[in-house]
């Protein structure tokens, strides 16, 4: 109907004004990334959809921080390349081998679930959880990237980003 289209234009118009210096979440995750404590350390962020696993990618990319990959269904360089490139430890490579072969190494991996299941990414001592998957299988797996035996890491930390508390208000 007409005032469904209206609705759909007006929501279109309001689309259009968003900036990301206004993403409350995206500047959290760029601060938490460039702390001293994150500093150096291999971080996997995981996100539910590939446009936003793009969008973090660029919005890190402008905010400076370094050697930092994204990869989900679409992405054309091949997942074994990513994964090495990433955790190249626990992957049969090492960061010398990398760099001899003029590969820079990856620090902040973001990644839909197309990582989640069944391979090593314990060069990572952090995993953040950008959004909430409705499965909690699915965020135990996650974490199982980097929780792993046999791990170098002498701790991991699981950080996620939760809905804002006022969420059901805005929602209605």
């Amino acid at each position: 109907t007409f005032l469904d289209l209206d609705q759909i234009v007006q929501f279109l118009e309001e689309a259009k004004k968003f900036e990301p210096k206004h993403d409350d979440k995206l500047q959290k995750l760029v601060r938490l990334l460039q702390t001293k404590e994150l500093d150096g350390q291999k971080v996997l962020v995981f996100t539910e959809f590939a446009d936003t696993a793009r969008y973090l990618k660029r919005e890190l990319d402008k905010a400076g921080l370094a050697r930092v990959a994204q990869v989900d269904s679409a992405t054309k360089t091949s997942r074994a390349e990513v994964i090495q490139r990433f955790a190249p430890y626990y992957n049969g490579r090492s960061s010398g081998a990398l760099a001899a072969l003029g590969v820079e190494e990856t620090r902040i991996l973001i990644s839909t679930d197309v990582l989640s299941e069944g391979l090593n990414l314990q060069d990572a001592s952090r995993m953040i959880n950008y959004d909430i998957h409705w499965n909690p299988v699915r965020i135990i797996q996650r974490f199982g990237r980097i929780d792993r035996m046999k791990s170098r890491n002498e701790a991991v930390q699981l950080v996620n980003f939760w809905p804002v508390a006022d969420l059901d208000h805005y929602l209605g």
